[in-house]
């Protein structure tokens, strides 16, 4: 699936900020990490299912925060500020008066900011698995020690992020090192990670006035069920869905969720994508797919990245032979093509990470 048109957007302080679009309809800001903000490279990625998804229904508008991705990388000033200065050029680029906000782990300080700064701008503001206090989030051991080889080791930390997203050694989880190393220098990704520990977001969010949604994955590595909590109850007018498991578990109804308070009642397939076709997955309950467990260890290994040559390589196995059990798996479970089996696979945690 190719990857949306990059543009450019020209901030009030000169600097280009580059942004995609996916999807018509009403207008959604999908605010991502720092560490994976690459408006091109993400397309390789599981976002993509994200964008294709959402842009059935609404228009998302993807954009590279100053020092990140393709955007200006020679920046200084990286404060909330500066970052709400980016979100405004994109929206006058396109001529946007209303639209809604989504905050995704870092980037909700964003969402959250921009909905303060600007209300009248903003209908709605969706907060996902985001902690409103960073620095307290950051003093748990595993994130302290994250942070000292993110300072100490910045290729063995790409490895490190890439790895407990995808699994050790596999290709999406080096595909997935390669986008963080792609997003943002070394230096840069300290700078940030200090500054969204420095950010007081509690003040900000208890004085955002619009509708406000916080979805929280209680299996989530950024953020704290509590943290959840406590950003439902500071935000005036918000209200909290928390799901079971990992977010692969539940992805799509999550996505859901947030395209159904932003646009309640605009069903599938009503606004029309400019820039891909959307990966819309039909298939047969998991338990009458009837998948072999060789088709499930092939349909594992191709929602990891593996090529057909690869899995050959990986179960002892011919291409052809490889290419039979593509064919009976996306028979049975009614995907067209990789990208649909890949989905298949993460919306029902049939995904190998051993």
């Amino acid at each position: 699936m190719a990857a949306p048109r990059v543009q450019y957007a020209r901030t009030s302080d000169g600097l280009n900020i580059a942004y995609t679009t996916t999807g018509s309809g009403y207008p959604l800001f999908w605010l991502p990490h720092f560490l994976a903000s690459h408006v091109q490279l993400e397309w390789e990625f599981p976002q993509q299912f994200v964008y294709t998804r959402l842009g059935e229904r609404l228009q998302v508008v993807r954009f590279d925060c100053r020092g990140l991705g393709l955007s200006d990388r020679d920046v200084t000033d990286i404060s909330l500020d500066s970052r709400i200065r980016d979100l405004d050029a994109v929206a006058d680029k396109l001529g946007l008066q209303q639209f809604a906000v989504a905050g995704i782990e870092g980037g909700g300080n964003l969402a959250a900011a921009y909905a303060r700064a600007h209300p009248e701008r903003v209908s709605h503001l969706v907060l996902i698995n985001w902690t409103p206090r960073f620095r307290a989030e950051n003093n748990s051991p595993r994130l302290k020690a994250l942070g000292r080889l993110m300072r100490d080791d910045w290729e063995l930390f790409t490895e490190n992020i890439g790895a407990q997203s995808f699994g050790y050694d596999t290709p999406l989880a080096m595909g997935y090192s390669k986008l963080v190393r792609s997003t943002v220098s070394h230096e840069l990704a300290v700078k940030y990670g200090d500054q969204l520990t420095d950010e007081e977001m509690l003040p900000i969010l208890a004085e955002v006035p619009v509708e406000t949604l916080v979805l929280h994955s209680q299996k989530n590595t950024y953020a704290s069920e509590d943290s959840a909590r406590l950003s439902a109850a500071t935000a005036p007018k918000a209200s909290l869905v928390t799901f079971e498991g990992a977010l692969p578990s539940h992805i799509y109804q999550l996505l859901d969720a947030v395209v159904d308070f932003v646009a309640p009642g605009v069903e599938p397939g009503t606004s029309e994508p400019e820039a891909a076709t959307p990966v819309r997955v039909e298939v047969a309950p998991e338990e009458d797919a009837g998948l072999t467990g060789r088709e499930l260890e092939i349909l594992s290994l191709l929602a990891r990245g593996f090529s057909n040559r690869e899995m050959a390589d990986q179960l002892v196995l011919s291409p052809r032979t490889i290419e039979r059990h593509l064919e009976n798996l996306y028979r049975k479970t009614g995907a067209r093509n990789r990208a649909e089996a890949t989905a298949y696979a993460y919306t029902r945690g049939l995904v190998n990470r051993d």
